[in-house]
């Protein structure tokens, strides 16, 4: 029997009760990638997230610090890892382990990225120091840096075995972690820079093919390149071979980061794009992996607020980017000067994220779902063979703000709201449309 809590069925995230699971988390954090790379130890700053009603984080390695030398593993990056994910778990929250990087490694792009060990560089490529200071503010153009564009060629081309040894690696941490339950899946690399077709789906299912040898129910989330999360290029990602596996695409706002205005057509390109590649993949869950934008944009509220919406109308699930309980008012994130963490060094929450209601395990089909600040509706449609309750995430005190509210529901439907907890659980039997509102009086 399979130790993965969830597992995927055609476009959704099942759980062992053939509940569809919809993901909503953060990434784990801005400060991963640089030296220690374990961005916290006091698991109990996880807290927070089951508060805010996330039951997923996407939690940064990095492959410098697991393999600081060709073959040479550290476990002890590992172990610290394998303790947020267990302090995760106990607080009922899934994990996805994504390997990162940014311009391949932080000595490319001026000093600028993260991710690769200096020694997985084309030794004929002149590496840089490593910055992670103001210079850094504008990486993302290394896209553009002819180094970085070589040293992704030659990793491609397995340049004195380097994409041998990131396939190794990969297989080495999956081996760690197939027998934990919260790990649900892989994020194989984050933000690749090469040819959907020829260089990034191959990666994959080699990849896929080695994580599948130590966890044969992991779950494989596949990203296409970099371009297209910055809108550059469409994605060209070919199906992948080895099922059960799901799309998880990234989306920033171009407008918001050059304007400070938000363009609600590049968000309409953005999923409209989304749902095509999910057609031509055949019909997989999606879970936007990185989405957010830093508290002092002007149109903050209404970005965030327009991506959660969007996720909720197409059930998709998304980990914003990021939690950072180490942020402060001089470093920020951690990270080249970035700051999107959505906690400040209080751990109260800033204006880029507002905590908000939504369906986590659905009993059936779902259907539809309509949040706004003083509102909750859902419908779904029921499945006989599935007997556990459907349970959303509704933080009434957020949301009514102590004003009067109620449950209503289809006659078919019992639900009980635990407000402490933050949760309604409503059971059903047969089949059919059913519904549920949690609404202000």
């Amino acid at each position: 029997m399979s130790s993965n809590l969830l597992h995927t069925e055609g476009r959704w995230f099942v759980d062992a009760e053939g509940r569809v699971v919809i993901l909503r988390g953060v990434n784990v954090a801005g400060n991963s990638k640089v030296p220690p790379f374990v961005p916290f130890t006091d698991v109990s700053l996880l807290d927070p997230l089951v508060k805010w009603g996330m039951n997923v984080i996407r939690l940064i390695l990095i492959w410098e610090a697991i393999e600081p030398q060709p073959g040479t593993y550290n476990d002890e990056y590992v172990a610290a890892i394998e303790t947020l994910v267990n302090g995760a778990g106990d607080r009922g929250i899934h994990v996805i382990l994504d390997m990162h990087q940014d311009m391949f490694s932080r000595y490319l792009d001026n000093g600028c990225g993260d991710g690769c060990p200096s020694w997985a560089i084309d030794p004929a490529i002149p590496q840089d120091e490593p910055s992670n200071d103001e210079r850094c503010l504008q990486w993302y153009l290394g896209v553009r840096d002819s180094n970085v564009l070589r040293a992704f060629e030659s990793f491609f081309a397995n340049v004195n075995g380097s994409r041998d040894h990131y396939i190794a690696m990969w297989a080495h941490v999956a081996k760690r972690f197939a027998g934990n339950p919260w790990v649900i899946g892989y994020d194989l690399m984050n933000e690749p820079l090469g040819d959907d077709v020829s260089q990034v789906a191959p990666l994959y299912e080699d990849v896929g093919t080695a994580i599948r040898e130590e966890d044969p129910d992991g779950i494989l989330f596949i990203e296409s390149s970099i371009l297209s999360a910055m809108g550059i290029a469409s994605s060209q990602l070919p199906p992948l071979s080895l099922g059960n596996y799901a799309y998880a695409p990234h989306f920033y706002s171009a407008s918001m980061v050059i304007n400070d205005s938000f363009e609600k057509s590049e968000a309409d390109r953005a999923f409209a794009t989304f749902q095509s590649r999910l057609d031509e993949l055949g019909g997989v869950p999606l879970l936007l992996g990185e989405f957010g934008m830093p508290p002092q944009k002007t149109s903050v509220s209404d970005y965030i607020s327009d991506i959660y919406g969007r996720l909720d109308e197409c059930f998709y699930g998304g980990t914003q980017w990021n939690y950072t309980p180490g942020w402060n008012p001089v470093d920020f994130d951690g990270w080249n000067k970035e700051d999107f963490s959505i906690a400040d060094d209080r751990g109260n929450l800033r204006a880029n994220f507002k905590v908000r209601a939504y369906p986590q395990r659905i009993g059936g089909t779902p259907a539809k779902v309509e949040v706004d600040h003083h509102r909750v509706y859902m419908e779904w449609r029921s499945q006989p063979e599935v007997t556990a309750p459907t349970l959303l995430y509704v933080p009434v005190d957020h949301m009514f703000g102590g004003k009067q509210y109620e449950v209503v529901q289809d006659p078919s439907v019992a639900c009980e709201l635990d407000v402490e907890n933050r949760r309604l659980t409503c059971t059903t039997s047969g089949e059919g449309t059913r519904w549920v509102e949690v609404r202000e009086r």
